[in-house]
């Protein structure tokens, strides 16, 4: 409870900024400064009940209450940034940096003018964001092991991050997901964590199990845990997905047709997480064949390069998930977002298919990745 203190103040101080913003602008309209009390009370009212009363509400109730509240958040987000912009470009204009007062003068035309206007604006590129999220993208990306897989030659590898499917994430978005992965007909799938997003009660509900169950490729589904697996009844959200069809590698490695291997990681949260040179020597990984290493969160890729890992799938990142995200993501991590390179060892960090939070992809991707791999001889 309490890391949602922070985005609780933090959300009711740009309601209660922006609702006096409108309550200034709209002072000769009365039809309008009712309709914006009656909307700015709405969605307190809601956000409060969800905030409070989320674990307690059925699935089918709590999902557009979560998806106005979000949404709502994201809307306060860029609004109340560009009325900020406005107000400070019309005193830089009059030169009265220094007298912030003096915007309460402003032409009451002026003021109905940007306000309205930037309402507009922040609802078309939600739109454009919205749009962003629900056709997703797929990436194609060519790889070149040089190790020799046997009598392997390549193999098709569909990467799939942060799904989130919960409160927010639906069964209807879980089909959609899940459709777009079995329409890649991979040979391997690779989740990179964060199926699951909070509580499992939602899932349960909205009978999940029947959606997930569908994926299936010929060598196999594979994942590693993410921060989310952890939150909120944790051993009954990683055993829920095993049963699914999905192998969670906590910690371990599996040999893919006798030819590579797929070793993946406990994600940094867990208390007992072990070094990837530690996993490698207790599962016999034998480094003369092609290692893919699946680790959620990219915070220290260099562990993987010392390792000696081939190819190293990450998500977490979200890229950001909406400006400026993206591009406080860049100054957090060596690697936010997309391919690179580093000594010997591919790296693919994944922006993610699905969400955490506002259902709204700006500046950034919702995508599946799909990785042809080619081995050496």
């Amino acid at each position: 409870m309490r890391s949602l203190i922070l985005p609780l103040i933090i959300h009711l101080t740009l309601n209660i900024l922006v609702f006096l913003k409108g309550w200034d602008v709209f002072k000769k309209q009365k039809v309008l400064r009712t309709i914006w009390s009656i909307i700015f009370s709405f969605e307190f009212v809601t956000y409060i009940v969800g905030f409070i009363f989320f674990r307690h509400l059925p699935a089918k109730i709590a999902h557009p209450i979560y998806l106005m509240g979000t949404s709502w958040m994201l809307f306060l987000l860029y609004f109340g940034s560009l009325i900020l912009i406005f107000d400070f470009l019309y005193l830089v204009f009059k030169k009265q940096l220094t007298q912030p007062k003096e915007l309460l003068n402003q032409p009451q035309k002026l003021k109905l003018t940007i306000f309205l206007s930037s309402i507009a604006l922040v609802v078309l590129v939600l739109f454009y964001g919205g749009y962003k999220f629900n056709y997703p993208e797929v990436q194609q990306v060519n790889i070149e092991i040089n190790k020799p897989a046997r009598e392997m030659e390549s193999v098709r590898i569909a990467m799939i991050g942060d799904l989130h499917l919960g409160y927010l994430i639906n069964r209807d978005d879980a089909q959609r997901m899940v459709d777009l992965i079995m329409e890649q007909k991979a040979d391997l799938i690779l989740f990179v964590g964060d199926i699951l997003d909070s509580r499992i009660e939602p899932i349960l509900e909205h009978k999940m199990d029947e959606e997930l169950r569908r994926i299936y490729a010929p060598l196999g589904v594979y994942s590693c845990t993410g921060n989310h697996e952890y939150r909120f009844e944790a051993e009954q959200k990683i055993q829920w997905l095993n049963d699914v069809g999905i192998t969670m590698l906590r910690d371990s490695a599996v040999l893919i047709d006798s030819s590579f291997y797929v070793v993946g990681r406990e994600d940094f949260v867990y208390p007992n997480r072990l070094p990837l040179r530690e996993i490698l020597k207790q599962q016999n990984v034998d480094l003369s064949k092609p290692v893919i290493v699946l680790n959620h969160n990219p915070l220290n890729l260099d562990e993987e390069i010392n390792a000696e890992a081939d190819l190293a799938l990450y998500g977490h990142t979200h890229h950001g998930q909406a400006f400026p995200g993206n591009i406080a993501t860049h100054l957090v991590f060596e690697i936010a977002y997309g391919y690179a390179k580093k000594g010997n060892t591919h790296i693919y960090v994944t922006s993610g298919l699905g969400l955490a939070g506002p259902q709204y992809r700006i500046g950034t991707v919702s995508e599946i990745v799909v990785l042809n791999v080619k081995f050496g001889y």
